[in-house]
């Protein structure tokens, strides 16, 4: 038994990422392997336990498991072997299965551990087209049950209609974002959903609402004094990431985002408020 699962489940969270490996998400693969990469390392950062699972998705494969309540301390970074958008998005098939799995995962976790914080980060560039086994009523109604039960979602995506991709679904508006479909806005992206995970788990946040630009800033602010004053034992993150500068993920091309720093993982500055952010272009695959 680790050092994490040693400790209390009042500590204890759960993040499930369901990753869109569609297609239309080559053009920036790249910035998603090094924010995914810098996203958890801000989360090994932490002393507190968490278990991390990822499931990949697209038509050719809907619901691919690839990590499974792993610790996350033994999360490998993603890389181009591991990473390799294709095919189309059966988007309702991804999320319905995902929480399907993960009610069935937590029902056979002995009391003793299971989380007290559960997380869905949902994260796409563009809509559903694909999906067999689920329709959107379907998995409304299933988010809608585990939301009661206190889960937290987060839909992010770098579709113009993301907002009302993700209240279709019961995903609560302040609970989503839209991206900018480049480096900059995939970086911006990562940085504000790894710095709100960090608060959400230490419980200085008692939401995962991204749509509060001043919060974000007084987080970043903690993160970044706490680093100068030594705190914190986290790698950093980024390395995947062949655009990012050595100080982590997205530091070169966007002068207002945060970067991964050592002991610490994701700080930044806040972003612009929702309007003044950039749309995601076009549909997807």
């Amino acid at each position: 038994m680790t050092q994490s699962q040693d400790k209390s489940q009042g500590d204890r969270t759960h993040i499930c990422m369901i990753l869109d490996r569609t297609g239309s998400m080559e053009s920036i693969k790249q910035d998603t392997i090094g924010g995914f990469n810098s996203y958890i390392a801000a989360q090994k950062s932490l002393p507190t336990p968490a278990t991390f699972t990822l499931v990949q998705f697209d038509s050719q494969d809907p619901f691919e498991v690839i990590h499974k309540f792993t610790d996350i301390q033994m999360v490998p970074d993603l890389t181009g072997q591991t990473y390799m958008p294709r095919a189309s998005t059966p988007l309702y098939d991804a999320v319905g299965r995902g929480i399907n799995d993960l009610k069935a995962s937590l029902g056979t976790l002995p009391e003793a551990l299971r989380p007290k914080k559960i997380v869905m980060v949902i994260v796409t560039d563009g809509q559903e087209n694909a999906s067999r086994e689920f329709t959107g009523a379907q998995v409304r109604k299933m988010i809608a049950e585990a939301k009661e039960a206190g889960w937290q979602f987060v839909f992010l995506s770098a579709d113009e209609s993301a907002i009302s991709d993700s209240s279709s679904l019961n995903i609560d508006a302040s609970n989503a974002a839209f991206f900018r479909k480049n480096t900059a806005g995939s970086n911006e992206m990562w940085e504000r959903v790894a710095n709100r995970s960090v608060a959400f788990r230490r419980s200085e946040v008692h939401c995962m609402r991204m749509d509060e630009a001043a919060d974000d800033a007084e987080i970043a602010q903690k993160l970044r004094a706490e680093h100068a004053g030594g705190g914190g034992s986290g790698a950093s993150g980024g390395a995947q990431n062949p655009s990012a500068s050595g100080a982590g993920v997205g530091a070169a091309q966007n002068t207002n985002a945060a970067v991964t720093v050592p002991g610490v993982g994701v700080v930044g500055a806040a972003v612009p408020p929702r309007g003044e952010r950039g749309r995601g272009r076009g549909k997807k695959n």
